[in-house]
C-alpha cells in the first residue's frame, strides 16, 4: 500500500510543535525553580525537538526515486535513523542519570513544586495526545520513522509520569534521593523499550527473508498456477518497509514457445500478488532445472 508523504509528513510535523512548546515551558519554569527534573526534561525536549526535524526529512525524501543512482528507492534511510534515534535516546538518558547521581551528592534543592507539578501536567497532556495520534498513524502505514518517534514520546510519557509521581513525593517528604531513584528506573525501561526498533533495523539492514508461512505461499501458488511448470529453484526473498521483493527460476519443458512461457510467468505474478500486493517480482525461465550447473559457475 503506498500513503501518501505529505499524509505520513503530518504527525512528524505536530511531534515538532508538540517538542517546541515543551521545550519553552519546561526551560523557562526550569530555569525559575531550579527543578532538576524540569530541566532534564527540557533536555530532552530539545533532543525530541531535534529528531522529528530530521524524522521528516526521512519522511520527505525517503520514498524519493533518483534513477541516476538510487534506482530502487531510498527507503532504507528510515532504519539509518531509527539506530540514530535510538543512540539519541540512550545519550539523554545516561546524561539524566548523572544529573540524579549529582543531585544525591549535592542534595540540589527544588524551589517551587508546585509550579514544577502544573508544568508536568501539561507536558503529560501534550505528550499523551502526541502519542495517540502517532499510534493511529503508525497502525495504518507501518512506517518505522514514524513508530520510533512514537516509542521516543511513548518514552517521554512514562517519563512525565514518573517524574510528576517523584515531584509530588518530594513535596510530601522532601526525600530528594526519590528523583533519582525515578531516574534510575526511567533508564532500565529505556532499555528494554527500544528492543523492537533495534530488532527490526537489524532484520532489515540482514535483508531478513519472509515468514516461512509465506513462502510456503508462494511455493504452492507457483507450483499449482499452471501445470507446464515442472519446477522452481533459487527462491529468494526480502523486506523493505512495506515492500517485499521476489525472485526465483520458473522451470518448463524445453518445448514451450516463449510466448507460452511469458504468459504462464504473468500468471504466477499476478497470483503472488493478489496476497503480496506490494511484492517487487523477478522471475528467470529456464527450459530444464540447470540448479547443480549454476553452482558451479
Amino acid at each position: 500500500m503506498q500513503i501518501d508523504k505529505k499524509w505520513m509528513a503530518r504527525p512528524i510535523i505536530m511531534a515538532n510543535i508538540t517538542a517546541i512548546i515543551l521545550v519553552v515551558i519546561k526551560s523557562v519554569v526550569g530555569l525559575m525553580t531550579w527543578s532538576l527534573a524540569l530541566l532534564s526534561s527540557a533536555l530532552d525536549s530539545i533532543l525530541d525537538f531535534l529528531i522529528s526535524l530530521f524524522n521528516l526529512y526521512v519522511i520527505k525524501t525517503s520514498g524519493d526515486q533518483d534513477t541516476s543512482l538510487y534506482n530502487y528507492w531510498k527507503w532504507k534511510i528510515q532504519w539509518i535513523w531509527a539506530v540514530l534515534e535510538w543512540s539519541i535516546v540512550w545519550v539523554s538518558w545516561i546524561l539524566l542519570i548523572y544529573f540524579a547521581i549529582n543531585k544525591i551528592i549535592e542534595n540540589w534543592v527544588i524551589v517551587n513544586l508546585n509550579i514544577s507539578i502544573y508544568v508536568m501536567i501539561i507536558s503529560i497532556i501534550l505528550t499523551w495526545s502526541l502519542v495517540y495520534y502517532l499510534w493511529k498513524v503508525a497502525k495504518i502505514t507501518n512506517n518505522l520513522t514514524i513508530r520510533a518517534d512514537m516509542l521516543h514520546y511513548k518514552t517521554d510519557l512514562y517519563t512525565n509520569l514518573w517524574i510528576i509521581f517523584s515531584l509530588i513525593l518530594i513535596k510530601f517528604t522532601w526525600y530528594v534521593i526519590i528523583d533519582s531513584i525515578v531516574a534510575i528506573i526511567i533508564w532500565i525501561y529505556i532499555l528494554t523499550s527500544s528492543k523492537e526498533i533495534i530488532t527490526e533495523w537489524y532484520h532489515m539492514l540482514m535483508d531478513r527473508k519472509l515468514d516461512q508461512e509465506i513462502l510456503d505461499k508462494i511455493i504452492t501458488t507457483i507450483l499449482n498456477t499452471d501445470k507446464r511448470v515442472s519446477s522452481y529453484h533459487f527462491l529468494n526473498s526480502r523486506k523493505s518497509w512495506d515492500d517485499v521483493f521476489i525472485d526465483f527460476h520458473l522451470v518448463f519443458d524445453k518445448e514451450i514457445s516463449l510466448f507460452d512461457a511469458h504468459h504462464i510467468w504473468d500468471k504466477v505474478e499476478y497470483e503472488i500478488k493478489s496476497f503480496l500486493s506490494q511484492a517487487k517480482i523477478l522471475i528467470h525461465l529456464d527450459p530444464y532445472d540447470d540448479s547443480e550447473e549454476s553452482k558451479t559457475f
